[in-house]
């Protein structure tokens, strides 16, 4: 279902921030939802890291849910803001890795916490989910994605403007080579930085599985795709799982997105 958003919104919103925020709505009605497995998420605590327009967040608060979103990024959270200005979401800017940033706006335990296709982005992932652990109630669950270090577009090289830049596996070349290509294309500085920062901060499925363990978090559930389910809203694929994924090194290849569902143990 659509969300409609009131013209005078929209028109203060780039196109791009108009469909993610439908994107993010869409994900969680069509499989966030049934993939976590909640039948009832009337006055539950969520917290979403890494929120952009909080589409997602909508989709939980219609349903009953108590939602904050944290977001880093001035232009998503000024996103959220507009888009959300009528829901009386708990929306702010922090940062996950910093618990003085946001110490005071989080002041209570969290029944579910959602961080999606943003870990891969965060330098200092243990920090950041040693964090998140700390924020989730006694057997309070966490929804984790994101592309793994060694799939196909793991550098988030498809934003690259030039067509000839959107290679499968592109990111895997040394830096000197990935740094010398992109400028040969065309690709703009700031969009180059950005991708090169991305390559660093990566994680492979493997390593995830060793932080998370070093962490506490007891893994509920695991789950491998070759086309992921956000591709059903942006491209019309169908969703399809990684046939390889119990096989070292093609799970890491062939898997272009990974999703956990984590509980925190009880003390």
């Amino acid at each position: 279902m659509e969300i409609n958003i009131p013209d005078q919104i929209a028109n203060q919103v780039t196109s791009r921030g108009l469909r993610c925020y439908q994107e993010q709505h869409w994900y969680g009605e069509h499989f966030l939802f049934d993939f976590i497995g909640d039948t009832n998420v009337e006055g539950k605590r969520i917290l979403e890291i890494g929120c952009a327009e909080a589409g997602l967040l909508k989709f939980y608060q219609d349903r009953g849910a108590i939602c904050s979103g944290l977001e880093l990024s001035d232009t998503r959270y000024n996103n959220a803001i507009l888009l959300n200005e009528s829901n009386a979401m708990h929306l702010f800017q922090a940062d996950i890795c910093n618990p003085k940033s946001y110490e005071i706006e989080l002041k209570n335990k969290y029944d579910l916490i959602i961080i999606r296709d943003v870990i891969e982005h965060i330098e200092q992932k243990e920090i950041a989910l040693k964090n998140i652990y700390d924020l989730l109630k006694p057997n309070g669950k966490l929804f984790v994605s994101f592309p793994p270090k060694y799939c196909a577009y793991a550098g988030h090289q498809q934003t690259i403007p030039a067509m000839i830049g959107k290679l499968p596996y592109l990111h895997l070349l040394p830096n000197f080579l990935y740094k010398g290509y992109l400028g040969l294309i065309g690709c703009p500085d700031n969009k180059t930085d950005y991708l090169l920062s991305t390559k660093e901060t990566r994680i492979s499925i493997y390593r995830m599985r060793k932080l998370l363990k070093i962490i506490g978090f007891n893994i509920i559930k695991e789950s491998n795709w070759f086309l992921r389910p956000a591709y059903s809203f942006r491209f019309g694929l169908p969703r399809l799982k990684n046939i390889f994924s119990v096989v070292p090194i093609l799970d890491e290849i062939f898997t272009n997105g990974v999703l956990y569902l984590l509980e925190r143990p009880e003390a």
